[in-house]
This record gives C-alpha cells, sequence and structure tokens, in this order.
C-alpha cells in the first residue's frame, strides 16, 4: 500500500506542474497578445496628423476672431472710427452688404444710448481650400451702459469664411450655426 500512496504523490506532482506550466503559457500568450495590440495602437496613433495649427491656420483663426469683434463693437462716440476698423477687414459680397447698413446702425446706437461689444470665447480651424479658410467660433455680444457696465444680450455660434487677399485675411462671409 505505501507503493500505491507513493505513486498517487508522484501523479499529483506531475498534474500540479503540468497544470503550472499551462497557466505560465496561457499568461504568457495573453501578455504577447497585449503587446501585439500596444504595438498596433501606437502605429496607428503615429499616423495621426499633429494637433497644433500650422501659422497660416492660426492666422486665419486670428483674423476671423477680430473680425467678428470688430463687426460687433460700436461706441457712439467714436462710430465712424468703429465702423472704419469693422469695414477694413471686410471682403466681396460682405463689404458690399454692409456699408450700406451704416446709417441705421448708428440711429440705432444713438436710440438705445449704449454702446456695444463682443467677445469670442471659442475659435476652431475647420478647413482650407486655396486662399479661403472656414473658422468656427462662439461669442458673446453686451450691451454697454454710459457707466461701462456690460450687459450679456446674444451669444452665437458662428461660421466665418475669411479669404487671404494680399497676404491679408478679411471676412467674406458670415454664417449663424445657432444660438447657445
Amino acid at each position: 500500500m505505501g507503493y500505491t500512496e507513493g505513486s498517487s504523490e508522484v501523479a499529483d506532482t506531475r498534474t500540479e506542474n503540468r497544470l503550472a506550466w499551462l497557466t505560465a503559457g496561457g499568461l504568457g500568450l495573453v501578455a504577447l497578445l497585449l503587446a501585439a495590440v500596444l504595438g498596433v495602437l501606437l502605429a496607428v496613433r503615429d499616423d495621426r496628423p499633429s494637433a497644433g495649427l500650422s501659422a497660416r491656420e492660426q492666422a486665419a483663426v486670428d483674423a476671423a476672431s477680430r473680425e467678428m469683434i470688430n463687426l460687433q463693437t460700436f461706441r457712439v462716440a467714436h462710430f465712424d472710427a468703429d465702423f472704419a476698423r469693422a469695414r477694413i477687414g471686410l471682403t466681396g459680397d460682405l463689404l458690399k452688404a454692409f456699408d450700406p447698413k451704416k446709417a441705421a446702425l448708428r440711429e440705432g446706437l444713438v436710440q438705445s444710448k449704449q454702446d456695444t461689444s463682443a467677445s469670442v470665447s471659442q475659435a476652431a480651424f475647420e478647413q482650407s481650400k486655396g486662399n479661403t479658410a472656414v473658422v468656427l467660433m462662439t461669442m458673446d455680444n453686451y450691451r454697454v451702459d454710459g457707466k461701462g457696465k456690460r450687459t450679456l444680450f446674444n451669444s452665437g455660434r458662428f461660421e466665418v469664411t475669411v479669404t487671404n487677399v494680399g497676404g491679408t485675411w478679411l471676412a467674406s462671409n458670415i454664417t449663424s450655426v445657432g444660438l447657445m
């Protein structure tokens, strides 16, 4: 009987060794699979372009933001200068549509006895093609009373097309893409 018991112990040891080797082999396969997946993910990630904008793209975003602020910021006391500042950043049909609005815009400011101002809270480069670029932005519009107190009266999202004219980005189209 003693011999039978010893045989059983040897068989149990062999089974435990096989089980340990199978477990180690299984874990090794899992590690290899994880390494392969990580390698694929890193290879795919390296194919993506840089998140930063080129100097040209950033210039388009800056010009669109500046012009949208200029188009929404007018002071009664300095109306002609503010109108000229807004006008100089426009081109094409947008410029043609803006010029005839001067008198009505001035009259609205005089009647309300308030200035207007604006700020861009978000701006993002969308695309460019040739000498045009499209910028998306979110902006806030304010009324400013005689004491300088700003009151938010409107927020909106816009798609602004800018055109490079002689090395200067000018707004050529503005589309409202929704209110906030």
